[in-house]
This record gives structure tokens, C-alpha cells and sequence, in this order.
């Protein structure tokens, strides 16, 4: 699909937002809008980073290949995955994703093998960013016309499914973001909100760092698993 990977140079650090194509019932999908307005827009020069963005297949093996991959070619700083929802009339801020229940067929009309991401993976793994933070400072702007809000169920279906694999590679600097249709929101305001949503994940994910000292290569991790040893932002701030 449509992607920005060599659109611009490597000398600064990395985030890497991803929205979905078309799937059944969705011929326009609202994250593939939003995202590729986003990139147009000036992240890049608010927090001085790369911004690179892609639009996903709707489909298991499709995902399953391409997430680490990006993971490994990019080594971002923060990754956010932005997927519509059919009934949400708001921004979701997902904190977590499972491992397991996927039976929805993709389209290609197929579904990972035993409805799982990986045989030995954990039932759960949680986002250690924290999106009840996130979510007070999007309702708090003045610029967003969205309601955003936390969840703990990103749905079972591809969504889900990306997001575990995110959090897999590195759950301090994963995220996962539903947006409504676009017959609720325009493009834009989508957009705008999740620009807000983007900025201060990224924040975090800086303020976590700086804290930890982990060890970085044009402001990018040198590995993927600086905060796998169960500590959570909170936890971080906690201890200063």
C-alpha cells in the first residue's frame, strides 16, 4: 500500500503512524484519510522528527510480515496505528491488545492460524503509555472538535492484531487509535486530533527516556526493548 518510507532522510528521530485501506463496509476508510492528511501537515516541524507513514492491507499475513519488518528497517522512536471504528463517535485510545479470538475473516477471506498472533504470546500485553493522560490533554484543546476517550477493547480484527504485534516489538512506544467514520468528522478534524493525540504520546515517550538514558542513534532507540522489564510510565514517574 501507499507508504512515505524514503520520503525523507534518517538524521532525526522516527514516528511511525499507519492507517488501513478499504475492508467490508468501509470503501473510504477514515484512517487511511486522516493519516495521509497528517502527513501533509507540520508534526514534522513541531517536534523535529521524521514522520513516516503508511496505509496497511487489511489482511493477517499481509500485517504479521510487514509490522516487525518496520519495526526493524525504522527503529522508531514511537509508533501509532490508526484504525476506523463503526460505532465509535469519538476518538479510542486503546490500551491494550490480545493475543488471541481472532476469527473474522480478512480480505482475502482468511484468519491467522488458530485465531492467535503468536503461539507463545502473552494473553494481553498493555500499552505502557498512558492514555488516560493522552486523552484529558485531546479534550482539553480547544482546536478539537472530537471527544476522546480510553479503552480496553481494540476489537479482535486487524486492529487488534497490529497493535499486539506493536506491542510485542516494544510496548513503551506503541499505540493504537480508532477513529470514527467519516460521516460523523470531516478528514480534517480527525486529522487535527490526532496531531494533539501524536504529540503528547510523543512527549511521554521523550520525558521516558530521558529518565532511563536509553541508549539512542539520531534520536532513535538502539533497541526496541527499553521498558520490557514491566515498568510503566507511571512507574517512571513515580520513582522521580
Amino acid at each position: 500500500m501507499e507508504n512515505n518510507l524514503s520520503a525523507v532522510e534518517d538524521s532525526k528521530p522516527v514516528i511511525f503512524v499507519t492507517g488501513f485501506g478499504p475492508f467490508a463496509g468501509h470503501p473510504t476508510n477514515a484512517s487511511q484519510s486522516a493519516v495521509e492528511l497528517l502527513a501533509k501537515g507540520n508534526l514534522e516541524e513541531e517536534l523535529g522528527v521524521r514522520l513516516v507513514t503508511e496505509i496497511l492491507k487489511v489482511e493477517y499475513d499481509y500485517v504479521k510480515k510487514t509490522v516487525p519488518q518496520r519495526w526493524k528497517e525504522l527503529m522508531p522512536k514511537l509508533t501509532i496505528h490508526v484504525g476506523v471504528s463503526g460505532i465509535s463517535e469519538t476518538l479510542v485510545l486503546e490500551q491494550l491488545a490480545h493475543n488471541t479470538g481472532y476469527m473474522r475473516k480478512d480480505n482475502c477471506g482468511c484468519v491467522p492460524k488458530n485465531g492467535m498472533c503468536y503461539p507463545d504470546g502473552s494473553d494481553v500485553i498493555q500499552s505502557s503509555i498512558r492514555m488516560d493522560l493522552i486523552s484529558s490533554t485531546v479534550n482539553k484543546a480547544t482546536c478539537v472538535k472530537l471527544p476522546c476517550v480510553k479503552s480496553t477493547d481494540p476489537g479482535r480484527f486487524l486492529c487488534d492484531f497490529t497493535f499486539y504485534l506493536s506491542l510485542v516489538e516494544d510496548k513503551c512506544r506503541s499505540a493504537f487509535i480508532h477513529v470514527p467514520m467519516l460521516r460523523m468528522f470531516t478528514a480534517e478534524e480527525i486529522a487535527a486530533a490526532l496531531a494533539i493525540a501524536i504529540k503528547e504520546m510523543y512527549l511521554q515517550v521523550m520525558e521516558m527516556d530521558n529518565r532511563t538514558k536509553v541508549a539512542e542513534v539520531n534520536g532513535n532507540p538502539t533497541t526496541n526493548q527499553v521498558c520490557q522489564n514491566g515498568e510503566s510510565m507511571e512507574q517512571l514517574a513515580a520513582a522521580v
